[in-house]
């Protein structure tokens, strides 16, 4: 009885659910215009990683549009009901490498004889805009979650969409007796081209964020939902059988166990000697794949070599600027492939020195911004949050040594997501420290007796003009 009501009930509301998620898509955007720009952001961080929910929206009006909808929704909502955008810590810094990387894209028009890129004939066109949106989340948050209530709001949503999609995964993967190819969780990102390995290290990159928070968090509910997240995390992790992925995960809880949390390391030992054992088997068969039984590297890793020498032919070929933005696939094709499968290699062969070291100085920024929140928080939500984002940093810095796991938006919209509340954190603890500083200078000075006032308000100057 039970089971025929679930599902006709699921008859019933199976067709409805897309369209009202598309009529509650489209009100937020109207509603964060005009009464609260952190409502659409909330959207906007919801869908960014759902690309196979997106695309299921192309048929309605507009529905290709949805994530410049949403974009532009804050935007303007930020002018209207926040009171116009603020100055970023890291913002200077993530506008010059926007337009390092769109001076880049005009290299690649000239040297290709593509059309000028700002028409829409130019196909890279497309992709960089695509990549400039992504950054400029950073702005958005960082002006949106101007409390720690927006910015507990945006790591739950964070979250939440990660045990969303774990689940989701759990349910609908089956392993198999061995390691094979074509049965690999490949999550969300599908839809795009995008395969296992972007999604093992989505969850690398972000799960070390919710690591982080839970280590130090001292909200139950929100331990509770990290902690369910991360758990439910390790199964996509170990099934889209990425070593890049792995590797990047280890890193991070190498990280917090010398910074934060010595039991750790512990783990850490008992994977590294026991890993044969602890591991499922098709995990470990995927590991051991790296090297064939006479020493030589596997069909796949050997390509990644050959490409990684041609990348390094391109960028010796032109040194400073690189043969341009998206150059890399229009130059070098190894048995199909068209990608570096390494994107300091695609930066260094498409961008040159000037692009690789404008990239690095940006992870830097994005690890010393984790860093100094860490330090300066005073409450532990936002020292998690900082330690949680430096695990975030290093997992990015070793996943992209396997792939381009940072210019694709579904993939890489979280990272600047998470940085602007890092950074709008520094802000509010900056401010939370200097507050009690000017209440002991005003108690200071109503207390002192009355015969030194001329030289209580030479001292009440010299105060303002050192803060200022």
């Amino acid at each position: 009885m039970l089971t025929a009501l679930k599902e006709m009930l699921g008859a019933i509301l199976a067709p409805m659910t897309l369209p009202l998620f598309y009529i509650s898509v489209a009100a937020t955007s109207i509603a964060s215009i005009f009464r609260r720009a952190e409502w659409g952001l909330y959207a906007l961080i919801v869908v960014t990683p759902l690309a196979n929910v997106r695309y299921r929206f192309n048929p309605y009006p507009y529905g290709k549009d949805l994530l410049d909808i949403l974009i532009f929704s804050v935007l303007i909502g930020i002018f209207i009901n926040k009171n116009g955008f603020k100055r970023a810590p890291n913002g200077a810094l993530l506008v010059l490498f926007i337009v390092i990387n769109y001076l880049a894209l005009w290299n690649t028009s000239l040297r290709f004889s593509l059309p000028l890129p700002f028409t829409t004939d130019n196909e890279l066109l497309s992709d960089w805009k695509n990549y400039a949106e992504m950054i400029f989340l950073y702005f958005l948050v960082f002006n949106c979650t101007q409390d720690e209530k927006h910015q507990k709001i945006v790591t739950s949503i964070v979250a939440a969409v990660m045990l969303f999609i774990a689940v989701r995964e759990f349910r609908n993967f089956t392993e198999g007796d061995v390691f094979s190819y074509d049965k690999r969780v490949e999550g969300p990102f599908w839809v795009m081209g995008l395969g296992a390995n972007h999604m093992g290290a989505f969850v690398a990159h972000y799960g070390a964020v919710l690591l982080g928070l839970y280590l130090l968090d001292d909200n139950r509910q929100r331990r509770w939902l990290y902690l369910l997240a991360m758990i439910f995390s390790l199964h996509p992790l170990f099934f889209a059988y990425s070593r890049g992925a792995y590797i990047g995960a280890l890193a991070a809880v190498l990280f917090f166990g010398i910074v934060k949390k010595r039991s750790l390391l512990l783990l850490l030992v008992a994977i590294v000697i026991f890993w044969q054992t602890l591991l499922p088997q098709t995990v470990v068969e995927r590991i051991a794949m790296t090297e064939s039984p006479s020493g030589e590297l596997e069909s796949s890793a050997g390509k990644r070599v050959e490409l990684w020498d041609r990348a390094v032919e391109l960028f010796q070929n032109n040194p400073l600027f690189g043969i341009g933005y998206g150059g890399f696939s229009l130059s070098v094709s190894v048995e199909g492939l068209t990608d570096t499968h390494n994107f300091y290699m695609r930066m260094l062969s498409e961008q040159g020195i000037i692009g690789i070291v404008l990239f690095g100085i940006v992870l830097l920024a994005a690890f010393r911004s984790g860093w100094r929140l860490y330090g300066l928080a005073q409450t532990s939500y936002l020292r998690g949050l900082g330690l949680g984002f430096m695990g975030c940093v290093i997992a990015v810095v070793v996943t992209n040594m396997f792939g381009d796991r940072w210019s694709y938006f579904v993939l890489g919209g979280y990272f600047f997501v998470l940085w602007g509340v890092v950074d709008r954190g520094i802000r509010i603890a900056t401010e939370s420290s200097i507050a009690p500083q000017d209440q002991t200078a005003a108690h200071a000075w109503a207390d002192a007796p009355a015969a030194s006032a001329p030289r209580q308000e030479a001292s009440e100057t010299d105060l303002i003009g050192r803060r200022t």
